[in-house]
């Protein structure tokens, strides 16, 4: 018996036991056999010093202690044998109910569109759904902040006026005039005297108010949670030796050839219940303070098997970043505020099989913080220096910052670039600034170091522009300045200037990759972009059931591409875009389930304040271009693609795709309604089929299924040579091809163009299947308030379509045009209509003049319709005339129906007779 007590001390003495942390300077060595180390207090790494943790070795911190890392940390652990950083406490955070708990978990209250959680628009949870709260007369006062604020957990708060600039208010709302909260009396802001109960609440009630924007800090209780510091990597202050001889790097990375300027690594390690730091050292809640901070370091980390649970604030957070990230195989959940943060000036973020649930706030919040680099940050870093773009000799040392100052008036200076085989170059613009708004500045980008090859850009700009990017290894920049009058004094302005860099990679260096990754059941975004650059690529990887949008960009240029991706059963939009434009790829992604629009994009420089973008910069998209293929967008609350307009030339091609069971319309297609003169006129919109581009022979006379200008004044221009050939990029014009989709299901039609204008292009081998109010929507802008609306321009092929089993109270098909308008056309033509039912009797008694119900409606004369097979037996009429112009007459002829000329009886084979059998076997 005396023995066995003895074992169960020894025990208990081995369990307890724990090691105080010797002094980290020199190389030092933490061992699994001496651990647990109890920590008390800050712990620092000091310079040119190393620590290496064994594997298995587990480490404890009191209350709010950091473990601040300024030299070197080597924390390698094993799959079976992982290090762990935890709390010596027993009171953690579990969470983000735990911090204060609510009588009625029915009722939430969170803040949105901020930099971290502590700050932004408020958000109610009522019934069932997140509303925005939004004031009449704005009187609100900090006491009703903070007992909103307590609310969320937080300990005090402050109230922000702040209205919505922007055409698109959010959904749904909330009004909350004037709390009128009583200190130390409500506990809940539905309790306080002000608050009407039940609140007034609607989809549009908050159109034209002010919204509550809310600050909070700390902690209500800070006794409560007793999590430790976290893990702080701090900016290495000392100079960097450089070696004399330039170093090309293999990737988007500051790298130097300095061995004591090795990054800290760390693989297999745990870190839990971390992210708080007390109240007496910090008097409010420090966004930048996470499990791991790493802070205004020139080399990053390296990742890799990295456990993060539990933090009280984020769970990682790298600010003021100069150098690429690299976080592999990791996990980031259960954290109180975003799983990942991100605020960088170089971008170039992967982010390689992480799995990030569960958070409080976003899963990946990125930031791309476009500014110069101050005197001091070139001072310390001498690769940041910047050179003049028109002095300096060719280099071959990446990332290359410049500076362009235009010598004279209307100069241009050049710089060739040549990096290694296997790379290709991108181009930064961290600022433009021009004097004058009659002054600015061209690019031009050559594919090679000479301007006799491929051009990659032409662009006239004066802002900052979206990254560009070569094909190959090499690449040619000219920039140049002009002015409308050079003997003005705003040619003259020394002050205009361009502040851009150019970096190497392996593929185009993008803003942030995300790959084989799963993001999921976050709080609020899955994934949110603010001030896009250059690219987010995001493949392979589920962004689902997060409480807000799956993927949200706001504000900046840029592209997007996606590959074998899901955004599925996310709260609001699928994918939500409001930026200046770029390059949009979608393919072979699942778009799905999602409780408002599964993708949402508004172009052209959506105002400042939209949705809280606080960057005071804009950024210019030279490109828009939208990819839709082998993507499935189905059952979505709102709209399927809800594509808003652009002024700019652009592309939209959506092939391949199945768009399904949406509440709203499939499709809808929003055309730009500015005004515009176009340089040229074309006589024929269709070009002859029949003869091909490189015949010699002189051209035929139109054909009689195309449409001719009226009036025969303008510059004749050969039928045959298509209009995008002729004045696409010079007008503004969207070449858009919907081509090999199939839509079914939806609530309302298939695809909507409302209004039409300004667009090239063709629908093409559909199926619009078994939707309830129409197929296909093209309605003309017939506005008298613009001026020369009838010159814009419209060209459009609908062929080889199939409109099967749809149901509409007016229409299946519905074709509109501007009347007045000689340049705008749409040919219907080899396209099946059958067995679709409209559901609006008509009246024996009343005949309408204008507005008949049919199968096809036409409200044009512009409008050609032929080779096309009708056959409804359940509807009264085929092709149906919506035209106002009672002299007008419809192009409509060989078409085939059904109901006139049905198709031949089936012929049924009778058995022979034996007789019949004889004579055919003697035969």
């Amino acid at each position: 018996m005396a023995s066995l007590h003895l074992v169960i001390i020894l025990c208990l003495f081995y369990y307890c036991r724990s090691t105080k942390l010797p002094n980290l300077v020199g190389d030092i060595l933490l061992t699994r056999l001496e651990s647990p180390y109890d920590i008390s207090g800050d712990t620092i790494i000091p310079y040119d010093s190393t620590v290496t943790i064994e594997s298995g070795t587990i480490l404890k911190f009191s209350r709010g202690a950091q473990f601040i890392v300024r030299g070197r940390l080597f924390a390698k652990g094993t799959p079976d044998r992982r290090i762990i950083f935890t709390s010596s406490t027993s009171a953690l955070y579990h969470d983000q109910q735990q911090i204060h708990r609510i009588s009625n978990t029915n009722i939430r209250f969170r803040l949105v569109d901020g930099s971290n959680i502590q700050n932004g628009l408020l958000q109610m949870y009522f019934k069932n759904r997140w509303r925005y709260v939004c004031t009449e007369f704005y009187r609100w006062f900090d006491y009703d902040a903070t007992l909103t604020c307590r609310m969320m957990g937080f300990r005090n708060g402050s109230v922000i006026p702040y209205h919505i600039n922007g055409s698109e208010s959010p959904w749904y709302g909330l009004q909350i005039d004037h709390p009128a909260c009583r200190l130390h009396k409500d506990e809940h802001l539905l309790d306080c005297p002000g608050v009407r109960v039940p609140p007034q609440l609607g989809i549009h009630i908050c159109d034209n108010k002010q919204y509550v924007r809310l600050q909070c800090d700390g902690f209500f209780d800070p006794l409560v949670v007793l999590n430790w510091g976290g893990i702080v990597f701090e900016r290495k202050i000392q100079s960097i030796e450089q070696s004399d001889i330039p170093y090309i790097s293999d990737s988007a990375s500051s790298l130097f050839n300095n061995p004591k300027q090795q990054p800290s690594i760390l693989n297999y390690v745990d870190i839990l219940h971390a992210g708080l730091r007390p109240e007496l050292t910090i008097r409010s809640y420090a966004e930048r303070y996470a499990a791991i901070t790493v802070f205004d370091n020139i080399i990053n980390p390296i990742f890799d098997n990295i456990t993060i649970l539990y933090s009280a604030s984020d769970g990682m957070n790298f600010s003021n970043i100069g150098s690429s990230i690299r976080l592999k195989n990791s996990i980031s959940a259960y954290n109180r505020g975003h799983g990942i943060v991100v605020t960088s000036r170089y971008g170039n973020v992967t982010l390689d099989n992480v799995h990030i649930h569960n958070n409080a706030g976003d899963g990946v919040h990125y930031t791309l913080n476009n500014t110069e680099w101050s005197i001091r940050e070139q001072e310390e870093n001498p690769q940041r220096l910047y050179k003049s773009f028109c002095e300096t000799a060719n280099t071959v040392e990446f990332p290359n910052y410049f500076t362009y100052r235009p010598p004279t008036a209307g100069t241009c200076c050049t710089q060739a670039f040549s990096s290694l085989y296997n790379t290709r170059l991108t181009v930064h613009f961290q600022s433009v600034f021009v004097g004058n708004y009659r002054t600015r500045f061209r690019v031009e980008i050559y594919d090679g170091k000479f301007d006799i090859m491929p051009l990659l850009a032409n662009i006239t700009f004066n802002r900052t522009i979206e990254s560009l990017s070569s094909y190959s290894n090499e690449l040619l920049v000219r920039l140049c300045h002009s002015c409308d009058d050079v003997r003005s004094r705003s040619c003259w302005n020394q002050s205009d200037r361009i502040q851009l860099y150019v970096v190497n990679d392996i593929g185009r260096d993008a803003d942030i990759h995300i790959w084989n990754s799963r993001i999921v059941n976050n709080s609020l975004n899955g994934v949110r972009i603010v001030n896009l650059r250059s690219l987010i690529e995001i493949n392979q990887t589920l962004i689902n059931y997060n409480h807000r949008h799956g993927l949200d960009i706001d504000s900046g240029a840029g592209a997007l591409w996606t590959y074998h991706s899901s955004f599925n059963f996310n709260n609001e939009d699928g994918i939500h875009i409001i930026y200046d434009g770029g390059e949009r790829r979608l393919f072979y992604s699942d778009i799905s389930f999602n409780n408002q629009h599964g993708l949402s994009v508004r172009l052209d420089s959506a105002p400042i304040g939209s949705q809280l973008s606080y960057l005071d910069f804009s950024t210019f998209a030279y490109r828009q271009i939208t990819f839709i293929n082998g993507s499935s967008i189905r059952s979505n609350g709102f709209y399927g693609l809800w594509h808003r307009s652009t002024c700019h030339p652009a592309l939209f091609y959506i092939n391949g795709s199945l768009f399904e069971r949406s509440v709203y319309d499939a499709i809808r297609f929003d055309s730009c309604q500015h005004e515009w003169r176009p340089q040229k006129v074309i006589d024929y919109q269709f070009r002859s089929p029949m003869i091909p581009f490189n015949s010699l022979l002189p051209p035929p006379p139109p054909p009689s299924i195309i449409y001719q200008a009226p009036i025969n004044i303008y510059p004749q221009y050969p039928p045959w040579i298509p209009v995008a050939l002729l004045y696409a990029n010079e007008t503004g014009n969207t070449i858009f091809n919907v081509i090999w989709n199939r839509f079914l299901n939806n609530k309302r039609v298939g695809l909507r163009l409302n209004p039409i204008q300004n667009i090239l292009g063709d629908i093409t081998n559909n199926s619009f299947i078994g939707h309830e109010n129409g197929a296909l929507l093209i309605v003309g802008n017939k506005s008298n308030w613009n001026e020369d609306i009838y010159l814009r321009n419209v060209t459009l092929r609908i062929l080889f379509n199939n409109f099967t089993n749809n149901n509409g109270k007016i229409f299946i098909v519905s074709l509109d045009l501007n009347e007045l308008s000689p340049y705008q056309t749409i040919l219907f033509m080899y396209n099946r209509l059958i067995n679709n039912n409209i559901t609006y009797k008509i009246s024996n008694d009343l005949n309408s003049r204008s507005r008949m119900s049919g199968i096809l409606t036409i409200g044009s004369s512009h409008i050609r319709i032929t080779r096309n097979i009708f056959g409804n037996k359940q509807s009264q009429f085929d092709i149906v005339s919506q035209l106002i112009n009672s002299s007008a007459i419809i192009k409509a002829d060989m078409n085939f129906f059904t109901t006139i000329y049905p198709p031949p009886i089936t012929l049924t084979r009778t058995p022979l007779s034996t007789y019949e059998r004889n004579q055919h076997l003697q035969v």
